[in-house]
């Protein structure tokens, strides 16, 4: 949890789902590696449509996910679009020529006593705020809007005034609420029946996430015109890389996703979910899928770690590729191209920055006996537009002619260092 909050952008935001069982353990680490006041909601999903027969105690229908900002004060929630359900609330029963309406209280918990004060509705009764509650406004704002049609005292002008909120004038969407319901957010068994759909076969996968929960949430917590990017840092099925894949063929959003997983299913389930929701699933019953989403994605398979324990007792020292890759990544943060590798002139690759080069054999006696000279630096060629980085494992270069060879110098490793002097 602490290495997610690391990875979050400054205006980031995580969810994480959990079951009852460890839903306050979880609570706790996440205060913990998040901070009290860092925590937005514990959002309620209902995963089941029908109830279980067999319960011993109660029928677990529901999920909690917990949602955490890095910083509260840069995350808000996006307003999800209204549903033709949440439409239907907007009615118009006195014909106001501003269209659907619906109503809101017109009273606040906070009293203020020049605000409690009564109301003559047009039927001739007069109302107050109940008790402990005030008008949410001065008597002249309220006769202001009395004028102007925008408040309803019921059918026959007797009930307690409420003020009218003009589908018209409302919030482009709605506030997300907090518990999610399967109508909305889908259900364990439709991300059953999906994945089995896809995968052409037997449910390969327990309790997959169904896509339009992620959807969901990928509503509430990126923007469609940023290139926003998702990490799924377990990504079991692959239904987050679906969602986002999905997302952006409905809305043209450029939503990107990274996942995780190291379980040996990586890549039959969860990587070949991805490739088959690109290109299209022909039994799929959505029109989209069955065409296909589009977009692309990389797979790539962890390579076997440099440990330096194991560098410093001469044991398991890496090959010239692995130790390329290691130190061209950790130095530019860019992507390895194996395929521009060049042992023999050392060359490791080139960034954005830099032409990146690295003298290094997996022998000791090579280690011990070879520095950066003058020679070595000629070798590489003159100076064109790019810098040079240049690892090895000592110089005997000073300063001034590293600068006028335009070359930055990286040791290798410390540890490496250790080892051969």
């Amino acid at each position: 949890l602490k290495l997610l909050r690391e990875l979050l952008g400054e205006n980031g935001v995580i969810f994480v789902s959990i079951d009852d069982n460890e839903q306050h353990r979880l609570r706790s680490l996440m205060d913990l590696s998040f901070g009290e006041d860092n925590f937005i909601t514990n959002l309620i999903w209902e995963k089941k449509f029908s109830p279980q027969s067999d319960a011993k105690w109660f029928s677990d229908n529901h999920d909690f996910i917990l949602v955490y900002a890095k910083n509260k004060l840069n995350w808000f929630p996006n307003l999800l679009p209204r549903t033709a359900k949440s439409k239907a609330r907007y009615l118009n029963p006195d014909n106001d020529s501003r269209g659907p309406w619906t109503s809101a209280d017109l009273t606040v918990k906070t009293y203020s006593a020049d605000y409690d004060y009564p109301i003559q509705t047009p039927s001739g009764k007069k109302v107050y705020p109940t008790s402990g509650r005030s008008w949410s406004m001065p008597k002249e704002n309220l006769a202001k809007l009395i004028a102007d049609n925008r408040i309803w005292f019921g059918k026959n002008g007797g009930n307690v005034p409420r003020v009218k909120i003009f589908l018209t004038e409302a919030q482009k969407g709605i506030v997300p609420l907090t518990i999610w319901k399967h109508t909305e957010a889908g259900h364990t068994q439709q991300a059953r029946q999906e994945i089995k759909v896809i995968l052409e076969g037997s449910e390969l996968f327990e309790n997959p996430k169904p896509p339009l929960l992620i959807e969901r949430i990928l509503r509430v917590a990126t923007q469609q015109s940023e290139n926003d990017i998702v990490l799924d840092s377990f990504a079991g099925s692959g239904t987050t890389a679906h969602a986002v894949l999905a997302l952006n063929k409905k809305d043209g959003g450029n939503r990107r996703f990274i996942l995780v997983e190291c379980e040996d299913y990586a890549d039959k389930i969860t990587a070949e979910r991805v490739r088959r929701v690109i290109k299209g699933v022909p039994g799929a019953k959505d029109e989209n899928l069955k065409n296909g989403l589009g977009g692309s994605f990389s797979y790539f398979e962890l390579g076997a770690p440099i440990e330096m324990e194991s560098i410093l007792s001469g044991d398991n020292l890496p090959t010239y590729k692995e130790l390329a890759r290691y130190v061209f990544y950790t130095a530019t943060g860019e992507e390895f191209d194996e395929s521009v590798l060049d042992e023999k002139k050392n060359f490791a690759g080139e960034s954005t920055n830099y032409l990146v080069y690295l003298f290094y054999k997996p022998d000791l006696e090579y280690l011990k006996k070879t520095a950066l000279t003058l020679d070595r630096t000629k070798a590489l060629g003159t100076y064109k537009k790019k810098r040079r980085l240049v690892f090895a494992p000592t110089k005997y270069l000073d300063q001034r002619h590293l600068d006028e060879l335009r070359i930055d110098f990286a040791q290798l490793p410390f540890e490496i260092y250790q080892l051969v002097k």
